[in-house]
C-alpha cells in the first residue's frame, strides 16, 4: 500500500488508447455514432471490448462531456467491464450500477455496498463526464424518486464536528451503530474515536478528534485493527436506499418509483454491449420476479427496459460475429507458460511480431520481481507516453481480460494470463487425517468431499454389505 493508506497506486493504461485514435476503422465507428443517426451495429470480440470502449470514449471526436452510460447483460460482466475501464480511462471515474441484490418481493433491504454504488452512479449521471456501467437486471429494478434518497457525508482532516451529529447523520444515511465495526455500512463510538466502514469502500476508516476537531482519519483492518495508512479526507456514501423517514413505509411511496432509465440525461450516450445476451437476461429475470409475485403487483417495482435501450441506444456491440460492416477482432490473452523463463519467450515472440506488449501486474513487487528474474530482455514501466517501437512494459493495473489485437499489433496481457504457476500438491498423511477426525466436536462445520459444507453430527458405526465401520 502507499503512505497514504490507498491501495498501491495504479498506472493509467490510458497512453494505449493512441493507438486506437490513429486507427481508421475505430475513427469510422466514432464517426458514425457522432453522427446520431441511429444505432451503430458492430462486432467486438468479447476480450477487445473494455479496451475499444475505452478508446470511443476517449476518442477525439466522442462524446467529449456527454455522460456514458454502458448497458451489459448481468451484474458479473458489469462488475468486470468497470474494473477494466477504469485501468484505460484513469484518472476519470468510472461508476458500477448494479442490481439490488434482493427483490423487492423479499422486503430485505439492499446490502450497504449495492446500495452506497446504485446511488453514486446515479447521483454521477448529473455530474461531469460521467461513465456508468449498468447491468440490464439492475436498469429493470424501480428506483426511488431522488427527492427520497439518503445523503451521505463527508470527513476532512483539521474540521470540527460534533460526533452526536455525525451519528445522527450516519444513521440518516443507513449505517448502523455497533460496537465493534465488522461490516460495510456500519460504525461505532468509544470516547473520542468513530470507527466506519463506508459503503462502497474495501476498508474501514478510524477517526480521532483532539476536542472537537478531527486529529487524524486511518485506514484500518476490520481483521487486525492494524493502521493502514493516513486519508486526509473519507467520502461516505449513503448505505441505504430510502432516507430515514422513508424506509418504514417503503411500500405506501411505490408511486413514487421511477425507471432508472429515467433518470438518464436525453444527452447520453448509451451503449450496450453483447445486445443478444440482454433481451434473454431479462426475460429470465422477470420469470424468476414473477415466480414470487402477481405479474401486476410486479409492474409496480420492475420495469421493462428493453424499449428504451433499443430506442436510445447509439451503439449496440454484438457478440456474434454476423458480418456487420464494422468489426474489430482480437484474440483472448492465454498463454501456456509456466514459469517466468518461458512466459519471456511468449513475450519475445511478439515483439519480434512487431507487437507492442505490456504486461499488468496487480502489485509493483511482483512486476519488480518479474523484471529482475529477467534474463534476455529489459523491460520499463509504462509511462505517460505511448511506446514507439514494439517491444514490452510493464504496469500496475487491475486488468481482468487482456487481448492480442493484429491489426493494432498490439498485446495487452493480465499477469495471471500470462504465466501459470504450478502449484505444489499436499499429500495429507492418514495420521493426519484421522488427528483431524478426533478433533471434531458435534456442531463443527466441516467440508464433506461429496456433500459439500455441513455441520457435524457425530459418527454412527453401521453394518453395510457384510462390513461394519465408522460413518
Amino acid at each position: 500500500r502507499c503512505p497514504d493508506g490507498k491501495f498501491e497506486t495504479e498506472m493509467s493504461l490510458r497512453p494505449l488508447l493512441e493507438i486506437a485514435t490513429a486507427n481508421e476503422r475505430i475513427g469510422a465507428l466514432s464517426a458514425a455514432i457522432g453522427a446520431g443517426e441511429g444505432t451503430v451495429e458492430a462486432y467486438a470480440s468479447a476480450a477487445l471490448r473494455p479496451y475499444l470502449l475505452a478508446a470511443l470514449i476517449d476518442h477525439p471526436d466522442g462524446p467529449g462531456s456527454r455522460p456514458v452510460l454502458i448497458v451489459t447483460a448481468d451484474d458479473r460482466s458489469a462488475r468486470d467491464l468497470t474494473g477494466d475501464l477504469r485501468a484505460y480511462l484513469q484518472p476519470r471515474s468510472v461508476h458500477l450500477y448494479p442490481s439490488r441484490g434482493t427483490t423487492y418481493e423479499s422486503h430485505i433491504a439492499p446490502p450497504p455496498h449495492l446500495a452506497g454504488l446504485r446511488i453514486a452512479a446515479l447521483r454521477a449521471l448529473a455530474e461531469s463526464e460521467p461513465i456508468v456501467v449498468a447491468s440490464a437486471i439492475a436498469l429493470a429494478e424501480a428506483v426511488p424518486d431522488k427527492s427520497l434518497w439518503p445523503e451521505g457525508l463527508a470527513l476532512h482532516k483539521g474540521e470540527s464536528v460534533d460526533l452526536t451529529d455525525v451519528a445522527v447523520l450516519l444513521a440518516d444515511a443507513g449505517y448502523e451503530r455497533v460496537d465493534q465495526v465488522e461490516e460495510r455500512g456500519q460504525f461505532a463510538i468509544r470516547g473520542g474515536i468513530l470507527d466506519v466502514y463506508p459503503a462502497t469502500e474495501e476498508r474501514a476508516v478510524r477517526v480521532e478528534l483532539f476536542g472537537d476537531e478531527i486529529e487524524s482519519l486511518r485506514w484500518f483492518s476490520i481483521f487486525t485493527q492494524r493502521s493502514l495508512g493516513d486519508a486526509e479526507q473519507v467520502e461516505l456514501a449513503p448505505a441505504a436506499e430510502l432516507a430515514a423517514e422513508h424506509r418504514e413505509a417503503a411500500e405506501q411511496i411505490v408511486e413514487r418509483y421511477r425507471a432508472p432509465l429515467d433518470l438518464v440525461p436525453e444527452a447520453a450516450l448509451v451503449a450496450i454491449t453483447a445486445s443478444e445476451e440482454i433481451p434473454g437476461a431479462l426475460r429470465d429475470h422477470w420469470e424468476d420476479v414473477t415466480t414470487a409475485m402477481h405479474a401486476d403487483d410486479a409492474r409496480r417495482f420492475y420495469v421493462d427496459p428493453a424499449e428504451p435501450l433499443e430506442a436510445g441506444a447509439e451503439l449496440a456491440l454484438s457478440a456474434a460475429d454476423a458480418g456487420q460492416e464494422l468489426s474489430f477482432r482480437a484474440q483472448s490473452a492465454d498463454f501456456p507458460s509456466r514459469t517466468l523463463a518461458e512466459a519471456e519467450g511468449e513475450l519475445e515472440k511478439l515483439v519480434r511480431s512487431g507487437y507492442r506488449t505490456v504486461v499488468a501486474f496487480e502489485g509493483r513487487g511482483e512486476a519488480e520481481r518479474a523484471r529482475f528474474n529477467l534474463s534476455r530482455i529489459d523491460v520499463p514501466f509504462l509511462s505517460d507516453r505511448l511506446p514507439e517501437e514494439p517491444g514490452v512494459s510493464f504496469a500496475v493495473a487491475s486488468l481482468r481480460e487482456g487481448f492480442l489485437a493484429p491489426e493494432l499489433k498490439l498485446a495487452v496481457i493480465p499477469q495471471r494470463r500470462l504465466l501459470h504457476r504450478r502449484r505444489a500438491a499436499t499429500q495429507v498423511s492418514a495420521r493426519a487425517r484421522l488427528a483431524a477426525a478426533i478433533e471434531l466436536r458435534v456442531g463443527d462445520l466441516v467440508v464433506h468431499e461429496d456433500h459439500g459444507v455441513a455441520r457435524f453430527s457425530g459418527f454412527d458405526t453401521r453394518t453395510l454389505a457384510g462390513t461394519t465401520r465408522d460413518y
